[in-house]
């Protein structure tokens, strides 16, 4: 399970870890000992903690359901004082952001095996926050930017130039979202009498993508290495403080491997098992 094999990195972290959901203990001690889930799994299954909350899922699973009582999937990020600091959350059960993205976006250093390619104006970092996701899971895709000295790229907004912009190829087992950019600052360039939002230095830009559901990659699990390959293109202008190169183009690339879903305790599947038994 996705979020077992973050758990030392969330510890790194001074994170702990816990997960609740509507299921039985019984189910929930199966699904740990098949797992082999080390962290706390906890039983509401009267939904108590999920009413509190203000997160059950009644859209999907009205009440008369056999599986109401689930849900909307999220992450609440909480303080030893019981704050919570951030939360994360989709609008489905079926979708769910992983905690390997959470990490990245809290600022999870770029791993080991990222793509490097280095341009006369900058060096990129290419990787994502997983190599492997299950349907519904939501990834961040991330791009890790070194401008060289002197440097800067043109972030949105810049006007009379080509702003940064990520513009990933449609792929129909991908949702994409929105480009998240930091924040930039303005750059006055006095014989112009212009300013302009600009990046220099290190910073990174991420991408989220949503796995479609689990019955749109029944063909594809059946290979024998299920992966989905998620191409675009970079588009850019970069500037010195003497010299503007032309807008520019650089293709981007990630492989993300695709796990089936574990289909015995979700909704549906409990679903079917009342209506069998």
């Amino acid at each position: 399970m996705e979020l077992e094999s973050q758990r030392e990195a969330l510890r790194r972290r001074g994170l702990g870890l816990a997960a609740l959901s509507y299921d039985s203990v019984a189910i929930l001690k199966d699904f740990a000992a098949r797992k082999k889930i080390a962290f706390p799994l906890l039983s509401d299954p009267e939904s108590a903690v999920i009413r509190a909350f203000g997160i059950l899922n009644e859209a999907d699973y009205p009440p008369g359901q056999m599986a109401h009582g689930v849900p909307y999937p999220g992450t609440f990020v909480i303080d030893t004082q019981g704050i919570v600091r951030s939360r994360f959350f989709e609008k489905t059960y079926v979708e769910r952001r992983t905690a390997a993205s959470i990490l990245t976006l809290s600022g999870e250093t770029s791993p080991a095996w990222a793509n490097e390619t280095s341009t006369p104006t900058f060096a990129l970092s290419t990787s994502s926050s997983s190599t492997e996701a299950a349907p519904g899971q939501r990834v961040t895709l991330v791009l890790d930017f070194a401008m060289k000295p002197t440097m800067h790229a043109y972030a949105p907004g810049a006007q009379g130039y080509r702003p940064l912009r990520l513009r990933l190829d449609a792929q129909p087992l991908l949702t994409i979202h929105e480009t998240a950019f930091p924040a930039s600052r303005p750059y006055h360039f006095a014989p112009l009498h212009e300013t302009v939002p600009i990046f220099e230095g290190r910073f990174r830009i991420t991408q989220d993508v949503t796995l479609a559901s689990g019955r749109d990659f029944t063909e594809l699990l059946k290979t024998s290495e299920p992966a989905l390959a998620v191409t675009g293109t970079l588009e850019y202008q970069v500037c010195s403080d003497r010299v503007c190169y032309p807008p520019a183009e650089l293709p981007v690339h990630w492989t993300i491997r695709v796990l089936p879903l574990d289909r015995e305790r979700s909704p549906e599947a409990i679903q079917h098992k009342a209506a069998t038994h």
